[in-house]
């Protein structure tokens, strides 16, 4: 006769159990049974991310600037006297 024993006796699996015997595991059951992923960022992208964080660029002074650099206006003594002290305020605490 047959060597498989009819579902009704005693010790036989249900469909139940054998469907879930051939399941895969759930997101749970493998993330016990796996180490922890990690994720390392290269040089780049840690810089691609700081970049991203920067405030926007103010175009209407970047052109006002290029316009008085490009006239001859924009280095006056009183500014080149400002940035001279701050140049040494922060270098030497001044």
């Amino acid at each position: 006769m047959s060597d498989i024993s009819p579902i009704t006796q005693p010790g036989a699996a249900t469909l139940g159990q054998v469907r879930a015997a051939a399941r895969p595991a759930t997101a749970v059951e493998s993330a016990t049974r796996r180490q922890r992923d990690q994720v390392e960022l290269s040089v780049t992208a840690q810089m691609l991310s700081k970049i991203a964080d920067l405030p926007d660029v103010r175009t209407d002074l970047v052109n006002q600037v290029r316009s008085q650099i490009a006239a001859g206006t924009y280095e006056t003594p009183e500014k080149l006297n400002s940035a001279i002290d701050a140049l040494l305020a922060e270098e030497f605490g001044l």
